[in-house]
């Protein structure tokens, strides 16, 4: 049985026996609220950061090891609006999408789960030139997701969910061709395109000759399974807005791997003009693809909405940001 199927089977007995208490209980009044900017992002990948003549900062995050959020915390929205206009890296201008979304996040935990609330204001409704309608994904008007890595994933520390985002994936670049997908072996190519994806998936990934990526260069069964059972993934959470509300809980490994109802559960909804977004997630779920949070530890995290019925790439990101369980971090989770 494949890392994934073995992940979906597991997901669908767990889901019948998680029952994490309501985010909505917990005393938010209590909890520090972290403040950040998600920026819309272009065409930017984990190939696209790395080479210089593509990105001024490749050699501080080759060579100096610096993080994204070192350089461009300050500059988040003025990066947004350079991409979003198509001055940079920006070939499906979308007229009126907003550059950049503030975000406040406040977390807490107990003994059993970590408890987050996001809110972000929610934004006009601006036709998308890529999409019959206008509207990408007509059922949600937004999804929240957030990654999560406890170290064991290469430049992700530095770098957030950029280590998932690559330049083959779709509307990117390198994205490959439909009829070039067929060739695809252990990964669900079946919806016409790559998704996220681990550079430690990947035997090879090309970062400056064209094409860019490696989604076709997997790893071995074997080693994929290897990799999910010592840890190296990034957790992956989500919620959708659309039928009431979808909570989805997965991993990033050679694919994204996404199950409903599983170990993370959301509620959203519009307070006045702005969104609502509350998740309670199991401390240790149990599940593959799940990190064990902890006490006293730090994780980094990167959040992105998908505003406006947007889909793939088309959404707002943090730069890498850091969760601390009563341990250092910009988003602070005290135990209540």
């Amino acid at each position: 049985m494949s890392h994934r199927k073995a992940f979906l089977a597991l997901g669908t007995a767990c889901a019948l026996v998680v029952a994490a208490a309501p985010a909505w209980a917990v005393d938010w009044a209590k909890a520090p609220e972290a403040k950040t900017i998600l920026f819309y992002p272009g065409q930017s990948s984990f190939e696209w950061i790395q080479i210089g003549s593509d990105h001024g900062g490749a050699r501080s995050f080759t060579k100096k090891g610096d993080k994204c959020s070192e350089c461009h915390a300050e500059e988040a929205a003025d990066m947004g609006k350079k991409m979003v206009s198509g001055q940079k890296i920006e070939p499906t201008v979308i007229a009126g999408k907003r550059a950049a979304i503030p975000l406040k996040i406040k977390a807490a935990y107990d003994a059993t789960n970590l408890y987050m609330r996001f809110e972000f204001p929610a934004g006009p409704h601006n036709p998308a030139p890529n999409a019959a309608g206008g509207k990408m994904d007509p059922d949600n008007e937004i999804k929240l997701a957030m990654m999560i890595d406890d170290g064991k994933v290469g430049a992700a520390d530095r770098s957030g969910c950029w280590a998932s985002c690559h330049a083959d994936a779709r509307d990117m670049p390198s994205a490959p061709k439909k009829e070039a997908l067929g060739a695809a072996k252990g990964i669900d190519t079946s919806a016409g395109y790559v998704t996220k994806y681990l550079p430690e998936s990947r035997t090879a990934v090309s970062l400056k000759d064209e094409p860019r990526g490696g989604w076709d260069k997997l790893k071995s069964p074997a080693d994929l399974d290897a990799m999910l059972k010592g840890g190296q993934f990034l957790d992956l959470v989500r919620f959708k807005s659309g039928k009431g509300g979808v909570s989805e809980d997965g991993y990033v490994l050679a694919e994204r791997v996404l199950k409903q109802n599983a170990g993370a559960t959301f509620q959203g909804k519009k307070e006045g003009d702005a969104w609502v977004v509350t998740m309670t997630r199991k401390l240790d779920s149990g599940q593959p693809g799940d990190v064990v949070l902890a006490a006293g530890k730090t994780y980094t995290v990167g959040v992105a909405v998908h505003d406006d019925h947007s889909w793939g790439r088309f959404h707002h990101v943090s730069l890498d940001l850091r969760l601390g369980l009563d341990a250092p971090g910009e988003i602070k989770a005290v135990k209540q």
